[in-house]
């Protein structure tokens, strides 16, 4: 009888660690249809920048967050958008092509965007 109670006993530990939920963390699906997403981190973790579609207007990030871009989403099939390393649209570019994604950006555009538009590419 004791060994039966000692075996369900770890039966439902172990079962219990194995559906707890796990922590949760930001995702791809933060991003809406027709918006344009960036996040501090690889996998889309950290959500730093949600914009509509088709605003041609550049915008500059926010200095707390300012190149801090690892991870992007264009969740549009209309518009491409751009990325810029300096304010007001300058420096390098990155394109966020239409209905594309980038879970973990090349480390030479890591952590450089401070300005973007939704709209006209790059």
């Amino acid at each position: 009888m004791k060994v039966k109670t000692v075996i369900a006993s770890a039966i439902i530990v172990g079962s219990g660690v194995l559906l707890a939920p796990g922590v949760s963390s930001a995702s791809l699906t933060e991003c809406a249809s027709n918006h344009m997403c960036m996040w501090k981190n690889n996998n889309f973790s950290g959500l730093i920048g949600d914009r509509n579609h088709g605003d041609a207007n550049i915008q500059n990030l926010p200095s707390s967050v300012n190149d801090e871009m690892d991870s992007w989403a264009n969740r549009s099939a209309s518009y491409a958008g751009c990325m810029f390393a300096d304010a007001g649209g300058g420096g390098d570019r990155q394109t966020m092509a239409r209905n594309s994604k980038d879970d973990n950006v090349n480390p030479a555009n890591s952590d450089e965007v401070t300005s973007w538009r939704t709209a006209n590419a790059c």
